[in-house]
């Protein structure tokens, strides 16, 4: 009777990690980079590459920026670098990436860190061949250094649509 029950359990767990599994977004790649001292100079470029495996699928293309509660502004314009896979040029563009509005910090936060995930370009992307894309990452504020970030990383998930 008790091995009965045991199968039951075990049954149930696996239908559960199944569903639970089934409902967190998987992502291709994500990687932080610490900032030394919370202190991000304009120089400072963080650098990142990623294997993209198949050119059909199209991915969502996501910054993340970790910061205390002492963040100075509501926002951060960061210069996003991309090079396609087998591509000797990289395409710079500009974002203003908001981590705030008027009564609160977005993105989810514990004690005084706070994290947010920007979703880039608002549809996915597709890559034009395989191979290693490279992205870069650059603070292009006007503070130099600008204080109390404490990482910042890139993320690429699978778009589902």
């Amino acid at each position: 009777m008790e091995s009965k029950n045991f199968l039951w359990v075990l049954i149930f767990s696996f239908v559960c990690c199944v569903f639970l599994s089934a409902c967190n977004q998987a992502s291709l790649f994500e990687r932080l980079k610490n900032i030394p001292d919370a202190e991000w100079k304009t120089r400072e470029i963080l650098d990142f590459s990623i294997e993209i495996p198949d050119t059909t699928q199209n991915y969502y293309l996501i910054v993340t920026i970790r910061h205390t509660y002492k963040y100075a502004y509501r926002n951060v314009w960061v210069k996003l670098g991309l090079q396609q896979p087998g591509s000797d040029s990289i395409t710079y563009r500009d974002f203003d990436l908001p981590l705030a509005n008027n009564e609160r910090w977005l993105g989810v936060g514990m004690d005084d860190v706070y994290e947010r995930r920007i979703r880039l370009f608002g549809k996915p992307v597709r890559f034009t061949s395989t191979g290693t894309a490279r992205f870069t990452l650059q603070q292009i504020m006007r503070d130099n250094p600008l204080k109390h970030v404490l990482q910042a990383g890139i993320r690429v998930e699978p778009a589902s649509e």
